[in-house]
């Protein structure tokens, strides 16, 4: 069985491998707060992002693996039941991770901008009070475009750095992400997407060929966002994923249909 499970993909054994590629490759891994802070610019550098969405014990199972091969990475969080778990979080915080804010404030104030400002200070506030928070991140969630509050304010009001979608410069790196438990660059990936102009040149579908992409170092920088949820420590977990997985792409399909239709109207 764990023969089988180390041939399957988005696998804690393939993110292991992963890892190890990075550590032993030309690249230094770093976290998004680094990256903007100007620290550690190596020419050769990965940024690692993770999202924790769902639940924050997967976070906690790649942060180990993380750990265990000298990576930093940064974790951003969503104030929600079963993500914002304190003691889960203060483990990953304590393997010298980043803990970042992943805000969704116009979505659940129905796109009042006012109580959106608001609300987003009051969870970073509650954040703060375990954790430096440095950088914040845009969860796109519905039709409302989160990171719209920015147009009302500045990052700098709360002492931030920056947020990934749009403090960062993606035409200068490449940007990879496991959506949809695949890193091609999809009709699925309806959220997960840049104003990158650049792309692999071999495809990249599988982690064996980041692997690979990593291996062969011609890129400078890469930027690396992955979901936790999305990898799977048993069998049982990858045929669930693999069954919701088919669930969650309809259902984004079906959402990228009706973004079209409400901007169109």
């Amino acid at each position: 069985m764990s023969l089988l499970l180390k041939k399957l993909d988005f696998t804690l054994d393939q993110y292991a491998a992963l890892c190890s590629t990075i550590k032993m490759s030309k690249y230094q891994a770093v976290t998004v707060r680094d990256y903007l802070a100007g620290v550690q610019r190596d020419k050769y550098l990965i940024i690692m992002r993770h999202d924790v969405e769902e639940d924050a014990r997967k976070a906690l199972d790649m942060a180990r693996v993380e750990h265990s091969y000298g990576i930093q990475a940064t974790y951003y969080f969503r104030m929600k039941n079963k993500v914002y778990v304190p003691d889960i979080i203060d483990q990953i915080a304590s393997y010298h991770h980043e803990i970042g804010y992943l805000y969704e404030t116009l979505d659940k104030t129905n796109g009042d901008m006012e109580k959106a400002i608001m609300l987003f200070a009051v969870e970073l506030a509650m954040l703060r009070e375990r954790y430096d928070i440095k950088t914040a991140c845009m969860h796109p969630l519905t039709e409302y475009d989160n990171k719209k509050i920015w147009e009302n304010c500045k990052l700098a009001k709360f002492n931030l750095l920056g947020d990934p979608y749009f403090s960062m410069d993606y035409n200068q790196m490449l940007f990879l992400s496991d959506s949809g438990r695949t890193w091609l660059v999809d009709t699925n990936k309806v959220n997960d997407r840049t104003s990158s102009t650049l792309s692999p040149i071999d495809k990249v579908e599988h982690t064996t060929d980041l692997i690979d992409l990593i291996n062969d170092g011609r890129y400078e920088r890469i930027c690396i966002l992955t979901h936790p949820e999305s990898w799977s420590k048993n069998i049982v977990d990858c045929l669930g994923f693999y069954l919701l997985g088919l669930a969650l792409n309809a259902g984004k399909r079906l959402l990228s249909v009706y973004r079209g239709l409400f901007k169109g109207s």
